[in-house]
């Protein structure tokens, strides 16, 4: 493994989302170093590779940091925004109170409605619209 490697975060999303397909498009635009990567916990063995049952990966996203540190949710956002040149500003903005008190709920309400809410402000910045109810989409899953 070479040392870029051992430095990249591991994140580990939901690859059959429309939303987190285009998170992590989002992300590696702004990934020059490739500092990130991105496995589908839907992959039985990227699955293995953590500590978290299906359900607590359904929940939210993870990462592993390259000190072997496990985030979740909003905290794992700040862990990939930390790792961009261009938004490690932000990722520390976003670490300071009163966002920390706000972000993870609403981290939390985006993740539970990423199949079905009518996400305006994300639809704004060019997010996908979400599964239609009747689960066009590939491996929808009720949250």
């Amino acid at each position: 493994m070479s040392v870029s490697e051992t430095r990249r975060l591991v994140v580990y999303t939901d690859g059959s989302c429309p939303f987190c397909q285009w998170s992590r498009q989002r992300v590696e635009q702004f990934d020059r170093e490739h500092r990130v990567e991105f496995r589908d916990y839907n992959n039985p063995a990227a699955a293995r590779e953590t500590p978290f049952s299906d359900a607590e990966l359904a929940k939210e996203m993870h990462v592993l940091t390259p000190d072997k540190r496990w985030s979740g949710g909003y905290f794992a956002w700040l862990e990939v925004l930390r790792v961009l040149p261009q938004w490690r500003w932000l990722g520390k903005l976003l670490s300071f109170v009163p966002f920390r008190w706000l972000g993870p709920p609403l981290y939390g309400a985006i993740a539970r409605n990423r199949y079905r809410a009518p996400y305006l402000l994300l639809r704004w910045m060019g997010a996908p619209p979400p599964c239609p109810p009747e689960g066009s989409c590939p491996a929808a899953k009720a949250n």
